[in-house]
């Protein structure tokens, strides 16, 4: 059976976008120059934390449509400072700005498309359009926004950015339900058929359209994949051995996967599938050697991180024990009484 246990991470995480309109260049006098600050979330730590894409514009005074400032220029840290490349851009006074980042573990996104809005309903909004998160691609993806900022002619602050994350994080535990004399090797652990690709908008705060990019095909063996793998290069599990005279006890082997990356998504049903490779051994001999897998129905929520409890048993690995029984009435069969014998001793 496969359990489930939710922790919920304390940040979010997200990505921006940019468009392709005309960029402003201010001059001097229309005020101090537009600079950056950051608040690293704990799951992000400041020494591999270093560069972010930051996007945004503002509009003049009593004007809807955006005037891009920022879009996709790197922002790099140096020491505890951090600066942009080209040109210093200046606050304009009275214009009302907005400032959106991301960080794809410090470079710009390659499986999907941002885009800043200047016009129209959702102007000052962004959007990434066709995000993939698969196998080929899985990376922690941070994101934060600056929220509406009114230009002054003065006494302007840096634009604060506190990262979040954006997708949801999936890692798979293991523990052997045999006896202490079986190990159990695991590997190759994957979940199956899950959604890979979606678009993510800054006005809902969430993703949609989600869809694969591999139909599932079980006779084909095709179908979308993220790889929960396994660090290091021990992968033996093995249950906890009790002392036994001058034995001590030795401790439970377990197992933890590294982390996966997942779209956000409450799935309709139980079709993806969460799939290891096991070997089963007593001392050097193979008892078996197999595919394990179940079906679950994930409820991915954004900034948040599971844990898929397995215990591997016989019954889940396929495998028998051999028993013992006694087939005869109350256990023992009867005695079978032979006629008597004469037995004659001296005449």
């Amino acid at each position: 059976m496969i359990k489930n246990s939710i922790f919920c991470v304390a940040v979010a995480l997200s990505m921006t976008a940019c468009t392709s309109t005309d960029l402003i260049e201010e001059g001097l006098e229309s005020g101090a120059a537009i600079g950056f600050s950051t608040n690293i979330t704990r799951a992000l730590a400041n020494d591999n934390f270093n560069k972010f894409m930051v996007y945004g514009g503002y509009t003049p005074k009593d004007v809807s449509d955006y005037h891009t400032v920022f879009s996709g220029v790197e922002v790099s840290k140096d020491a505890d400072k951090w600066t942009y490349e080209g040109a210093s851009k200046y606050w304009v006074k009275d214009a009302a700005y907005k400032f959106y980042a991301y960080s794809c573990e410090n470079v710009a996104l390659t499986k999907g498309t941002p885009e800043f809005a200047t016009t129209g309903p959702d102007a000052g909004t962004f959007k990434i359009t066709d995000f993939v998160c698969n196998k080929d691609h899985q990376h922690d993806l941070i994101y934060a926004e600056s929220g509406a900022i009114t230009g002054k002619e003065t006494g302007n602050t840096a634009v604060s950015f506190s990262f979040k994350h954006l997708l949801s994080r999936v890692k798979a535990s293991f523990k052997s339900g045999f006896d202490p004399d079986f190990t159990i090797e695991i590997s190759e652990v994957e979940l199956h058929n899950v959604y890979d690709k979606a678009d993510f908008s800054s006005k809902s705060g969430g993703w949609s359209n989600q869809t694969r990019t591999i139909e599932y095909n079980l006779a084909d063996s095709k179908w979308t994949m993220v790889p929960l793998n396994i660090g290091g290069t021990d992968n033996v599990i093995q249950a906890a051995k009790p002392a036994d005279g001058d034995t001590e006890a030795v401790a439970a082997k377990e197992l933890t996967t590294q982390a996966g990356y997942v779209l956000p998504m409450t799935y309709a049903s139980n079709n993806v599938t969460l799939r290891f490779k096991i070997s089963v051994k007593q001392g050097a001999d193979v008892i078996k050697t197999d595919y394990v897998q179940g079906n679950i129905q994930p409820t991915w929520a954004i900034a948040t991180s599971y844990t898929y409890n397995i215990t591997v048993n016989g019954s889940a690995a396929g495998v028998e024990k051999i028993e013992f029984s006694v087939d005869a009435s109350n256990g023992i069969e009867d005695w079978t009484e032979t006629p008597g014998t004469d037995f004659n001793i001296g005449s």
